[in-house]
């Protein structure tokens, strides 16, 4: 099928609940990053795009916005425990006495040392904890590569969430997002060198963000200075912006940190300090034409058609 416009999308997802096949693909993200939000009068057109948003709330922020990412689910209470119903005392039973057992000698069992146990149960938390994180970071940049190819996107923001605020460990995702894939492993991980990106996550203590430009393969590298750019996020989030260091990519190039601390009393929220600086992130970019501004035309939206086939771009 050839891709026409938003009536012909709105057609097709009147039978379908993503671009191709059961589960959303890289498809569906890179259509959802090219277009516009259809109009009420497109039903099944409007509820694709919604789910979407909700999948990736990073691609809702990059083209509408901190305001479009949706908001946090609120703590479920706990259910109140249920009374117990009273019972009658029962008058006690007279226990008749039983001959004494002989006493067998006890075994002496050998002695744990608890400070070890616990540091070799730390290590192995810890382990499970960098896997996850090289796994997450490496789906993620699987993920945009595929919108890069598919959209012709050469810089992208994102969340992660494992480190939960460790910048360390947030720099671990990148250089996982960023890593060559191993042609043996039976999935696709990394892959995202070439494209430049600021990657963000949340903690109770603060917020951490890494920014990454590449210094090799990607035509919009020399319209975005790291330092302007990590500098213009931290001063939209009170944070701060270290010194660009060299990247472990492939492709060369540099990484920033920033960090932003939590503070109640201020209204600092590391949760609401993420919003904010991933569209301060998108912002800069487009200052800079390095990321398509947001178009609510419908003649610049990616369009479906009859002659064109799907399964062409799986």
């Amino acid at each position: 099928m050839a891709l026409s416009d938003v009536k012909a999308l709105d057609a097709f997802m009147k039978g379908a609940s993503y671009v191709s096949g059961f589960s959303p693909s890289e498809k569906d993200t890179a259509l959802f990053s090219s277009m516009a939000k259809p109009g009420p009068e497109y039903v099944h057109a409007l509820r694709w795009y919604t789910h979407i948003a909700s999948l990736y709330p990073e691609l809702a922020i990059a083209k509408h916005g901190a305001a479009a990412a949706p908001p946090a689910a609120a703590p479920t209470p706990a259910p109140a425990p249920a009374p117990t119903p009273d019972k009658k005392e029962k008058a006690p039973k007279e226990k008749k006495e039983k001959a004494p057992k002989e006493e067998k000698p006890k075994e002496e069992k050998p002695k744990v040392d608890a400070e070890a146990e616990a540091a070799k149960k730390a290590a192995k938390e810890k382990e499970k904890l960098l896997k996850a994180i090289i796994k997450e970071g490496g789906k993620k940049g699987v993920e945009i590569e595929g919108a890069s190819d598919m959209g012709g996107l050469d810089f992208f923001c994102t969340t992660i969430e494992l480190p939960e605020g460790d910048i360390e460990l947030l720099q671990l995702a990148m250089t996982a997002m960023n890593a060559e894939p191993d042609p043996e492993a039976e999935d696709r991980k990394g892959c995202s060198g070439h494209v430049g990106k600021m990657i963000f996550s949340a903690g109770v203590k603060q917020l951490a963000c890494v920014a990454y430009v590449p210094g090799e393969g990607n035509k919009s590298s020399e319209l975005v200075p790291i330092d302007e750019w990590a500098a213009s996020v931290a001063a939209a989030i009170g944070g701060t912006a270290g010194a660009a260091k060299d990247a472990e990519s492939p492709n060369k190039g540099k990484v920033v940190e920033i960090i932003v601390a939590a503070d109640a009393d201020k209204g600092k929220f590391p949760i609401k300090d993420k919003d904010t600086a991933m569209a301060a992130a998108f912002a800069f970019l487009r200052s800079k034409g390095a990321f398509p501004e947001d178009n609510d035309d419908d003649s610049d939206d990616m369009i479906f058609g009859d002659d064109t086939n799907l399964d062409d771009y799986e």
